[in-house]
């Protein structure tokens, strides 16, 4: 049954009903065989007692030779092909038909017949099968006159020909049987793909429709009177229902994702204002250079390489707050979100670019820990800037504008990781579980919005990462951004 496990419903169906009727007809027929063939064989014994009596009449009223030869002749008929009469001694009286060889009953057989004043039945078993050897039936009847024994009859006959009528009966079973069988597996087959494996096969389509997301609902529903229409109306209410709980998660989604997309955003401008901020002082001094050297260019008394020098350094200086500020415009551009390779040692200079121009960054010693080569990631290039931004910020800030500051990147197995690593404070344990909670912050008034770390945990996680924490108060802290690597490229460290 195995076998079937790998076919149709339809398939497993109609042999299974063909094997189970198969059986059922086949057992009608062998218990009908064994009711016919005992039965058969009884009416032969009775045919024979009948021939017997008749003979023991004959024998009685006119024991001449003659007269029983006769009798014997009309008998032969019967289906008994050897007959033979012999007196109380043993003594054949009057034989007629071939003798079987070996003699069947024997004459002994005879005698013990009359002495025991029963009569003997000799059967070789036919079976059902119409080859083998020739089955035989074999009586010995004895005779009496009154009590007084007057001989005894023997009868042998062979049972060819009710083994031919048993052979008959086989082969009507037979076709009974498989015509029955045909009929009853093709109607049982009919019925049931009907009733249950068309059912059965609709619903195996609108699931996978579901599963596709091509299921369309209102289909018109056929029996829904049993149990499989039953099963097939209560699919298709779940199925309606499943259909507007994931428009609902679908909706509910797109506006979550809409809001975390506007918190980045707004932390992102937030960011913009706090470098805006910075880089106006830093925009200040070219800005101051290149007012004296417009001065000086007025003057008539320069000579041609003094005219040039001073237009180099108005160029370099301009060039300088060209860098700077279109480094702002690029980090404040809304950007769409797009995992690609990058190179973390490159997001870690820029983001270390926008950094070193505020005033919070001038007192710091700021050191690169840069794995060789290009570390690769997978990842979103202006979005981790955005987060690595905040950890300085984040860490300048606590280390009051003193101290050695440390940006690290490095690649273990299929993980990339960039750590910024502080000499300040540290975080209290109390805080730790709550830092990136929306909102939370020790930081005075005006100086943050508690949203940095919470936004920067969204957009790490959505890269497929995560941001891990180690402080100890007193001892600094130390933020990890864990970055699922880019097998094509990139170096362990």
């Amino acid at each position: 049954m195995a076998a079937l496990r790998n076919w149709s419903l339809r398939s497993e169906i109609v042999i299974s009903l063909a094997l189970l009727v198969a059986a059922a007809v086949g057992l009608i027929g062998l218990v009908v065989l064994k009711q016919i063939q005992p039965r058969m064989i009884a009416l032969k014994v009775e045919t024979g007692l009948v021939m017997a009596k008749a003979i023991e009449a004959r024998l009685i009223l006119d024991p001449s030779d003659g007269s029983l030869d006769k009798l014997l002749e009309s008998l032969a008929s019967a289906g008994f092909e050897h007959i033979v009469v012999v007196d109380p001694a043993g003594e054949t009286l009057v034989s007629i038909g071939p003798e079987p060889r070996p003699p069947w009953p024997k004459k002994t057989d005879l005698r013990e017949a009359v002495q025991s004043r029963r009569v003997l039945t000799f059967l070789d078993e036919p079976g059902f099968l119409p080859f083998g050897h020739q089955p035989t039936l074999a009586l010995a009847v004895p005779m009496f006159d009154g009590m007084r024994p007057v001989g005894a009859v023997g009868l042998h006959s062979s049972l060819a020909g009710l083994r031919r009528s048993w052979a008959q009966i086989e082969w009507i079973i037979f076709i009974y049987l498989t015509l029955d069988t045909a009929v009853t597996v093709l109607f049982g087959t009919y019925v049931l793909n009907r009733r249950l494996v068309q059912p059965l096969q609709r619903m195996v389509n609108r699931v996978r429709a579901l599963a596709e997301g091509e299921f369309q609902p209102g289909r018109t529903l056929e029996g829904e009177g049993h149990e499989i229409g039953r099963l097939e109306r209560s699919f298709e209410t779940m199925a309606v229902k499943l259909l507007e709980s994931r428009a609902r998660l679908e909706k509910n989604l797109a506006s979550l994702e809409a809001a975390q997309e506007s918190l980045v955003r707004s932390e992102k401008m937030a960011t913009v204002g706090r470098l805006a901020a910075g880089l106006a002082h830093e925009l200040g001094n070219p800005l101051g250079s290149m007012v004296g050297f417009i001065h000086l260019l007025r003057r008539d008394d320069l000579t041609e390489a003094e005219r040039e020098d001073f237009l180099g350094r108005m160029e370099a200086e301009t060039g300088r707050m060209d860098a700077i500020i279109r480094a702002l415009l690029d980090f404040a551009r809304p950007t769409p979100v797009r995992i690609e390779p990058l190179d973390l040692n490159q997001v870690a200079s820029d983001a270390l670019a926008l950094a070193s121009v505020q005033k919070w960054s001038r007192g710091l010693d700021i050191r690169r820990d840069m794995a060789p080569g290009p570390v690769m990631a997978l990842g979103e290039a202006n979005r981790l800037i955005q987060v690595l931004l905040n950890l300085l910020v984040n860490a300048g800030q606590a280390m009051d504008g003193q101290g050695e500051l440390t940006i690290r990147t490095v690649r273990r197995d299929d993980k990339v990781l960039v750590a910024v690593i502080d000499g300040g404070a540290g975080i209290d344990p109390a805080d730790l579980p709550h830092i990136f909670e929306p909102f939370f912050t020790r930081k005075p008034p005006g100086q943050g919005t508690g949203l940095g770390l919470s936004v920067s945990q969204s957009i790490v996680e959505s890269l497929g990462g995560r941001i891990e924490v180690e402080s100890r108060p007193g001892r600094g802290s130390v933020f990890t951004v864990v970055l699922p690597a880019d097998e094509s490229g990139g170096q362990t460290v």
